[in-house]
């Protein structure tokens, strides 16, 4: 302006030009003098929480920052580790998430800052966990996200965020990538400090590694039972997406709620660990039962982290599904039972049977007659003996996995003939109708589908009254075979009709009669992987009960049972 300027009259708008020209140098010498502060601030910075300090101080005077977040980035194990955050003007602890599809991935996958006039139009969604602290949080309208680079590899991440649309601008976003520069140097300064005990980082890298790639599921939290860090069993068992933002999450039963059922459960079990934790206390192998997603058994371990005074102010929780290992468990302890039971039934019958005949024999007291009945009963039991092995047999290569099917082309109706001969002639007493087609092909496993007919037709025989009628009756078409076996015996509740085919399950009212419990799970299972499906229906106790089973006669490949 000339001195011949100051005495001519100024117009309006050239009022309002000089009004914005000495407000943007006014903030301009403002963000010079605050990247000298930051300068200063962050060459005496020793570790991350002093610079992240810093850094947030110094950008909250000269710009809006509703929310603010500093990040590193592993491009090893491509992971984020949030050094500490900011919303609202209350400091968070930091946490841990994989990079994503969200806005500080795409920064860091592309190496450019994005500047976000408007979240809900330039923006995309913000994603955050469904455990996210609600009190005192909104969701962003504008941000600026900056990554922080040394030698053009990205290193960490910087970014601000407001409450408001259109709260930041190109200024704006070139202040924040000044001050990432700003960042880089100081944290190579630390980085070159912390070389000097370049052993201890490597071995803390290793226990990272360790940490990530755990199969058992692992929690770190702050002494108020938030969540410090998360590795990936642990998310999967929360049902917290790899994409979500770990906001100190806190595991409280106010925010259960908030939670998909599945992962409220686990949060329900791990408040008495969180509880032993805030006391110091260590737990191991702790078992807590889940019921929202069915029957689940995790066992839990913690153990507290103390200060420099021995004061506890968090700790690690460890946890592992152990369903599979309780039901193993139930499954040992259900077949020793059965062999101390079932097993020593035939067992001390053939023992009494061959002392009394050998007795009789010293005596001279064996009849033709009596040695003849003798020999029978002794075979009898020797071949319920051997049937019951061959059970328990069976059982163990199905669970193993180790159970094959070998079909070839059979005739059902021949097979259907020469199971209801073999069982007439062990079961005298009982009436067997058979009504069938004359010749009824396909491709069967013939050992396993007589198993499975002998076990139906001996259930039968042996849950009936004397005399009683069984009737079989086989229907085909061109795509399936039906085999019903119906009896006139003890019958079946409606609640029974699903539970009869479960391992070691007896009809109620029965367990005085000779059972395992075995024989129909595992026709089921044979039934199954042959492609079909078996069922029972009953009117009701002591109305009699029929067994159903439906294969396909020429199935295309024969699913193999699998361990269970």
């Amino acid at each position: 302006m000339t001195p011949a300027d100051l005495g001519r009259p100024r117009t309006p708008s050239a009022a309002r030009e000089q009004i914005t020209t000495d407000s943007r140098t006014e903030r301009f010498r403002a963000r010079i003098k605050m990247l000298g502060s930051l300068s200063c601030q962050l060459s005496r910075a020793s570790d991350l929480d002093e610079l992240f300090r810093a850094v947030y101080s110094e950008l909250a005077g000269v710009l809006e920052v509703n929310a603010f977040v500093l990040g590193q980035y592993d491009e090893a194990n491509q992971i984020v580790h949030v050094v500490r955050q900011v919303h609202s003007g209350t400091e968070l602890p930091g946490g841990s998430f994989p990079v994503g599809n969200g806005l500080t991935s795409e920064v860091i996958r592309t190496r450019q800052a994005r500047l976000i006039r408007q979240w809900s139009i330039d923006g995309p969604r913000w994603q955050v966990g469904y455990a996210t602290e609600a009190e005192g949080f909104a969701q962003p309208e504008s941000g600026v996200t900056v990554p922080v680079l040394s030698d053009q590899r990205v290193v960490g991440v910087l970014s601000v965020q407001s409450y408001r649309a259109h709260a930041y601008d190109e200024d704006d976003l070139l202040l924040l990538e000044a001050t990432a520069e700003q960042v880089s140097g100081a944290l190579r300064n630390l980085r070159r400090s912390e070389r000097l005990d370049s052993q201890l980082q490597r071995r803390v890298t290793e226990l990272e590694t360790i940490l990530a790639s755990m199969a058992d599921a692992l929690l770190i939290v702050d002494a108020s039972g938030r969540i410090v860090s998360l590795n990936r069993a642990a998310r999967e068992v929360l049902c917290i997406d790899d994409s979500a933002i770990l906001f100190g999450k806190p595991l409280s039963h106010v925010k259960w709620r908030e939670w998909p059922p599945a992962a409220r459960a686990v949060a329900e079990a791990l408040e008495p660990i969180i509880e032993a934790l805030g006391r110091g206390e260590a737990l191991r192998e702790v078992e807590a039962e889940l019921r929202a997603d069915g029957r689940r058994v995790l066992s839990f371990s913690c153990a507290p982290i103390h200060d420099e005074a021995g004061a506890p102010f968090g700790g690690v929780i460890v946890f592992r599904d152990t369903t599979g290992k309780r039901e193993m468990e139930l499954i040992k302890n259900e077949v020793l039972w059965m062999a101390s039971h079932d097993l020593r039934t035939p067992v001390t019958a053939i023992k009494g049977y061959t002392q009394l005949l050998e007795r009789r024999l010293t005596k001279g007291q064996a009849t033709p007659e009596l040695v003849a009945n003798f020999v029978g009963v002794l075979r009898g039991q020797s071949e319920y003996l051997v049937g019951l092995l061959n059970l328990l047999l069976d059982y163990s290569r199905l669970e193993a996995g180790r159970f094959e099917l070998e079909p070839k082309r059979i005739d059902l109706v021949a097979l259907v003939n020469d199971v209801v001969a073999s069982v007439q002639a062990m079961s005298e007493g009982y009436r067997v109708t058979l009504q069938t087609p004359p010749v009824i092909e396909g491709d069967w496993d013939a050992v396993r589908l007589e198993q499975v007919l002998h076990n139906l037709l001996t259930n039968a025989a042996k849950y009936s009254p004397e005399h009683g009628l069984i009737d079989v009756r086989i229907e085909a078409d061109e795509q399936s075979a039906t085999v019903r076996v119906a009896d006139q015996g003890v019958g079946l509740a409606k609640s029974e009709l699903g539970q009869v085919f479960k391992r070691f399950y007896r009809v109620e009212g029965t367990r005085r009669l000779e059972g395992t419990g075995l024989g129909l799970y595992i026709c089921q299972r044979i039934i199954t992987a042959s492609g079909g499906r078996i069922w029972a229906e009953s009117s009701g106790p002591g109305q009699g009960s029929e067994f159903c089973f439906t294969v396909p006669r020429y199935s295309r490949q024969i699913e193999q049972p699998r361990a269970s």
